[in-house]
């Protein structure tokens, strides 16, 4: 009897610890088969949150033993964090900056951050982005840039709010040869900033136009040109595209916002962006994103 009184409080504890804490846990890890289909191990798995101000998937981040949630974001650079998000965090500024993104443009008080820990890597000292002012309200607390993802591969499943990242998966997204899913996807960057943009081709309504995506945007973005082709009308503030696929992967009935700057994100660039793909797009399946070898697989 006694022992079973323990193990009740015991497990109380636990889920009042998790519920104060407002810690995600891991889903049930069995029923999910793409672990072993990318060769993923236990320790490249991490839970996320998302929705609220931030639609994308959100990573725990440590500073200096605080912890917040933050933003995973493949076309973001940096580590970037809203000011005061760590509110004991051992900061040492160096310098001013503006960036623009294929959303805003933000300025920045660049430096030090001390003792910084996410996706089971550690830095005793890393350079980080104190965002000081967006020109477009900035929802997340802060984001975690392509630079610490760019040796690996990742897998975002939105369904199963779970996230993997492995600097050395047990099988490459070229070993899944018979899987038309697969998407070669372009970094080149651009020669001005060193920003360039995770680039892709896909097919609108049958045509086929270059694309990009972003994890800050609850809604997918298309351009106010390609907005003018499927609408007939020009100045118009949403629109709705038929059909989006993605290799062979097809998204239908997408209800997008018009960007009136979206084919100014790559100037140097002959081909322009017409879509930038929101959560509304990824939340609905499987991305995978190989940035060692150029892949993305959408199931």
């Amino acid at each position: 009897m006694k022992n079973t009184i323990v193990t009740s409080l015991t497990i109380f504890v636990l889920f009042l610890f998790t519920a104060c804490t407002n810690e995600p846990a891991l889903p049930d890890l069995s029923t999910i088969t793409w672990i072993d289909d990318f060769g993923y191990d236990s320790h490249d798995l991490h839970p996320i949150k998302f929705g609220g101000p931030a639609p994308g998937p959100q990573v725990k981040v440590s500073v200096n033993t605080e912890i917040q949630y933050l933003l995973i974001d493949v076309n973001t650079i940096d580590f970037l964090v809203r000011e005061n998000t760590f509110k004991d965090a051992n900061f040492e500024p160096q310098r001013m900056s503006n960036q623009i993104s294929e959303t805003s443009e933000m300025m920045f008080e660049e430096g030090f951050l001390h003792n910084v820990s996410f996706l089971n890597m550690d830095y005793p000292i890393l350079y980080a982005s104190m965002i000081k002012r967006s020109s477009i309200p900035f929802k997340a607390k802060g984001i975690i840039g392509r630079n610490f993802l760019i040796d690996g591969q990742l897998t975002i499943d939105m369904q199963n709010k779970l996230l993997a990242f492995s600097t050395n998966p047990a099988v490459s997204l070229q070993d899944l040869t018979a899987d038309s899913n697969l998407v070669k996807i372009n970094l080149t960057l651009r020669n001005s900033d060193n920003a360039g943009l995770l680039k892709f081709h896909c097919t609108i309504n049958g045509v086929k136009n270059l694309a990009t995506l972003s994890t800050r945007l609850d809604r997918t973005q298309i351009s106010a040109d390609l907005a003018g082709t499927i609408t007939g009308k020009n100045a118009v503030r949403k629109a709705e595209i038929e059909s989006l696929k993605i290799g062979s992967y097809e998204f239908s009935g997408i209800t997008c916002d018009v960007n009136n700057d979206l084919m100014a994100l790559e100037p140097e660039n002959n081909e322009s962006i017409n879509i930038i793909v929101g959560m509304d797009v990824v939340s609905q399946c499987l991305w995978t994103i190989d940035f060692i070898n150029g892949w993305m697989l959408i199931r």
